[in-house]
């Protein structure tokens, strides 16, 4: 098999919907991965030396085959897999050492790749999987300790209607909905703390073409708000539908950093396998 052959099965489909119209007025960064390096399960190095930045108003996708370093990766910047060297910032403020909690108050959101294991509590009613985080919230709380039950059907309710979850009453066990109502609950619940710093894993694996539709439309809606979004898919025409910038992977290691304007899909392949490897191939 050629590398003309492999890139082009890399690829997959062609391209069902066209990009959104990006206007290239990316911010300031609010997130900046330094010499980033990260060891998978087994202790093995599964991200060398990554470096990179994700500014306001922007969509940052990472181009992989699955069993790349992304995983890895997402988990170190959102504090549920230790650094092992470099720096990772949020806002400017260092990540290390820190729990997923507290990376949370510095201002980052996070969709996971598996929605079920780390996304929603599966036994637990809608209504108590749209207010994890919010606990201490003084709209749902009195005297900052007890949780309002009223305000807290009423905050769910709200975003129940807002992002369009189809299901019979807020009462009903997330885990008895489908897999896009399930994502559009995670998304809900994601979104609704207007964090700065989106990290957003799988955003539409097994999620039928009109709630992929609904939660692009959401996506770019907080680019435009002024967001900062790292964005890791195995979808590469979401990829490049979504993304203004993409950076390739391939054993942990950046390959290449392009506009999403400036490469083809196919172009984009030869990287994701590492017969291509690139400092940098961006404008601006």
């Amino acid at each position: 098999m050629t590398e003309r052959q492999l890139a082009a099965m890399m690829v997959g489909r062609e391209v069902v919907h066209a990009p959104f119209p990006k206007e290239g007025k990316s911010g300031e960064p609010l997130v900046s991965v330094e010499n980033l390096e990260v060891r998978d399960h087994r202790g093995l190095p599964a991200v060398r030396g990554v470096s990179f930045q994700v500014h306001a108003h922007e969509v940052l996708g990472i181009a992989a085959v699955e069993g790349n370093g992304q995983s890895e990766l997402l988990e170190a910047i959102t504090g549920m897999r230790p650094i092992a060297a470099g720096e990772v910032q949020v806002q400017g403020r260092s990540v290390k050492g820190l729990t997923p909690g507290q990376i949370r108050r510095l201002g980052l959101a996070h969709v996971p790749e598996d929605r079920l294991a780390t996304g929603v509590s599966s036994p637990a009613d809608i209504t108590e999987n749209l207010i994890m985080g919010r606990h201490r919230s003084r709209a749902l709380t009195r005297f900052g300790f007890h949780l309002g039950k009223k305000a807290a059907k009423d905050y769910a309710g709200r975003l129940f209607r807002q992002y369009d979850i189809r299901a019979a009453s807020l009462d009903v066990p997330v885990g008895s909905l489908s897999g896009g109502n399930v994502q559009k609950v995670v998304i809900a619940r994601e979104f609704s703390f207007d964090a700065p710093v989106l990290i957003i894993s799988q955003p539409t694996r097994g999620v039928d073409i009109g709630a992929t539709q609904f939660i692009h439309r959401h996506i770019m809606d907080k680019r435009e708000q002024g967001c900062a979004i790292l964005l890791c898919s195995a979808d590469l025409d979401e990829v490049f539908r979504l993304s203004d910038r993409i950076i390739t992977l391939y054993e942990g290691e950046i390959t290449g950093q392009f506009r999403t304007d400036a490469i083809s899909k196919e172009e984009l392949g030869y990287y994701m396998t590492g017969a291509r490897r690139e400092e940098e191939k961006t404008h601006g």
